[in-house]
């Protein structure tokens, strides 16, 4: 395989993955790629190399505040003592024992499981979030006219 060729597919793959995830960060990288592609035409392996790392390291180092201001968006803190003894609202029924459940809570989704393998809670039903636990809370459903 000639090397320019390598550089282009690397390239295209990189625009593909910056396409399919939210950041925009690959995108650098895949304008490396095909800046080595072109010097591949040129000088040898070690050249290409100097070349791809060279230009994506520049673009991400000088070009990233200004991503940011374009795509206007903030790293969202989530700080997790925040939302336990919150109140939730199921949007997926909760059964332990399928592993299945999600609860919507300060506007995020979070993979739910209740208390008690023996309990299902419904969705549309409000539950209070006792802890996280990972990437999912451990929740209890919340009676008519109180807690459980």
């Amino acid at each position: 395989m000639e090397p320019y060729v390598f550089w282009l597919i690397l390239g295209v793959i990189l625009v593909v993955a910056e396409i399919l995830t939210p950041t925009f960060f690959f995108f650098w990288f895949a304008l490396g790629a095909f800046a080595a592609a072109g010097v591949s035409f040129l000088s040898g392996t070690i050249m290409q190399l100097v070349t791809f790392m060279g230009v994506s390291a520049a673009l991400v180092l000088l070009t990233r505040p200004l991503a940011k201001k374009l795509t206007k968006s903030e790293t969202r803190k989530i700080y997790i003592d925040e939302i336990i003894g919150k109140e939730a609202i199921v949007v997926e029924t909760i059964d332990n024992k399928q592993s299945k459940g999600l609860v919507k809570v300060n506007g995020e989704i979070w993979r739910a499981y209740s208390e008690s393998d023996d309990t299902t809670i419904e969705e549309g039903e409000k539950v209070t979030i006792l802890k996280v636990e990972g990437a999912h809370v451990v929740v209890r459903k919340i009676e008519r006219g109180g807690e459980a």
